[in-house]
């Protein structure tokens, strides 16, 4: 199994945040006396917006310069 990229990772969030917004995916569920519970909306906002920070990091393509004044 190979790792995800931040981008697939930011796919995935957004699909899981929109399945919850359009009623597609549920926040929890029991079974058999078995509680799951999924990452809460509020996080997956949090997740998606720390990843689209990350990419844009990492497609900084900004070059810093210094210029001194001679004496």
């Amino acid at each position: 199994m190979s790792a995800s990229t931040k981008q697939e990772m930011l796919d995935n969030v957004e699909n899981a945040i929109n399945a919850r917004m359009t009623g597609g995916a549920v926040a929890s569920y029991s079974i058999g006396g078995r509680n799951l519970q999924y990452i809460s909306i509020t996080e997956l906002i949090k997740l998606r917006d720390q990843l689209r920070k990350e990419i844009a990091g990492s497609n900084d393509t900004t070059t810093y310069a210094k210029f001194d004044n001679p004496s």
